[in-house]
């Protein structure tokens, strides 16, 4: 029946899946959905100091540029001074990372749909170019600060943020030990350190002569998500088939292993787990040895010391150990895997939603150990062949360092979890701990995100545009 179809009707069909489907212009020339963000970008004649470059095209007003400017502003009450005077060197950096943030109308392949109070929609992994991140680091390292993370986590009493009690000021080198550090993590990831050089093309620009025009405006393909509307609908197929192939399908967001350093290719019964990792014996990620050596002190796998500010409490490191089983071992963590080019894995998992119980035990039970650094993904002194403290830095309680229990579950390991406002048995939070005898209750939390994400996966139009175009090519190739 299907080979009857004439290329002209299914042609039509095209035409009217993609008429349903989002616009590429949603991506290109578009202002966030965030608290002081114009709806559309245009003309700021007047915009104020470090924020002028983008007045032939801002999604800022000029009072929201005004304001950038000053040391405690009335946009969010953040006051750079936290830690003593800020470097006017250091504090220009951040001015300008205001100004791209409020005013920039080319960061859409970048913007991400959140539910926060004060906005509807964020940036997530802008490439920001090497030199920018670079010069930004060199000119805040003397600076000093309290935190590897300011989105979230301050003392806000006051009515504008405030280092939390007992957390000690330091210098920037030594919360951020390198660029990457620095531009990565300061706003949870909204930049990632690009390897582009500026006027590349490939990477956003914090800084720019206007007079030059504006550099962001050239965005790599890859990066814009652009269709290729001038193509024949043969081509228009193959670009669609490709980005789809190379996609995770919603099979392959559910009982998958992680391509990484110590996983299995495929999840399968392990009766022989070790201890804590037996809650995954019946499908497991990891095998019988990956999870004896994880509850070594310094085990083979990735010669990391737990001890490495003197010997950590049994009751802390109970939870280490759970945390590696649920990496190392589940098979139920698909929807929050993604792609990272690393020698040692090709995917990581990211804002897994754990559950409240758990994470606030895991800091009950460590905020009294000790140790060095705020993000342990990064920055060890690794000569002695394991993670030993860097120069410079100094051993202190985890509450120092992680003074919430959301601070210590998403700035631990670079927001491998998220503090999930969710309790244990809801079935909408990941449970680090549960009884096998019960069943494993990470499936259902796997399965609902999996559902979810499937569902944004595919704007309207789509799965019909997919599905005629395939047929088109087939009669193409039958012609």
């Amino acid at each position: 029946m299907a080979w009857k179809i004439t290329p002209l009707l299914c042609l039509l069909v095209c035409v009217a899946a993609v008429g349903a489907a989002q616009p590429r212009t949603q991506l290109l020339n578009v202002c966030m959905n965030a608290r002081y963000h114009k709806e559309k970008p245009g003309p700021e004649d007047k915009l104020h100091g470090q924020c002028s470059p983008w007045k032939n095209n801002a999604c800022c007003f000029v009072n929201t540029s005004i304001e950038a400017h000053k040391d405690i502003s009335s946009l969010y009450r953040f006051d750079w001074d936290h830690c003593g005077k800020m470097e006017p060197a250091c504090k220009r950096h951040f001015i300008q990372d205001i100004c791209l943030y409020e005013c920039s109308p080319n960061l859409g392949p970048w913007i991400q749909e959140v539910n926060q109070s004060w906005r509807k929609e964020r940036i997530l992994n802008v490439p920001l170019c090497k030199e920018d991140c670079e010069s930004w680091w060199e000119d805040c390292r003397t600076s000093y600060t309290c935190k590897s993370n300011w989105h979230r986590g301050w003392d806000w009493t006051s009515g504008y943020n405030q280092c939390p009690v007992k957390v000690a000021c330091h210098r920037f080198d030594f919360y951020f030990p390198t660029p990457a550090a620095l531009c990565n993590e300061i706003w949870s990831h909204s930049y990632r350190a690009s390897n582009y050089s500026r006027g590349s093309g490939r990477c956003i620009q914090m800084w720019f002569d206007p007079v030059l025009g504006n550099p962001n405006e050239e965005l790599p393909l890859q990066e814009r998500k652009e269709m290729p509307w001038k193509l024949t609908p043969l081509l228009l197929f193959l670009g669609w088939m490709t980005s789809v192939c190379n996609a995770r399908t919603r099979t392959d967001l559910l009982n998958v292993c992680m391509d990484a350093k110590h996983h299995k290719a495929e999840p399968g019964p392990e009766d022989k787990l070790h201890n804590q990792c037996t809650p995954w014996k019946k499908n497991a990620c990891c095998s019988a040895r990956v999870s004896q050596e994880l509850h070594k002190d310094t085990s083979s796998l990735y010669n990391f010391t737990w001890d490495h500010c003197g010997k950590m409490e049994p009751a802390c490191q109970r939870h280490f150990i759970q945390d590696n089983c649920l990496y190392e071992c589940s098979p139920n963590l698909g929807p929050w895997i993604q792609e990272v080019n690393q020698k040692w894995r090709k995917e990581r998992f990211l804002n897994v939603p754990l559950c409240k119980e758990d994470c606030q035990s895991w800091w009950e039970d460590c905020r009294t150990s000790h140790t060095c650094k705020s993000n342990w993904h990064r920055g060890w002194d690794w000569t002695s062949g394991s993670n030993k403290c860097p120069n410079g830095t100094t051993c202190r309680t985890f509450e120092a360092y992680f003074p919430t229990p959301a601070a210590l579950c998403e700035g631990l390991w670079s927001h491998s979890y998220k503090l999930s406002n969710y309790s244990r048995g809801s079935g909408r939070c990941i449970q680090m701990w549960f009884d096998p005898a019960l069943g494993n209750p990470n499936e259902e939390v796997a399965r609902f995100y999996a559902s979810a994400l499937t569902a944004e996966a595919w704007p309207q139009g789509i799965r019909p545009l997919s599905l005629c175009l395939a047929l088109m090519l087939s009669l193409w190739l039958h012609d």
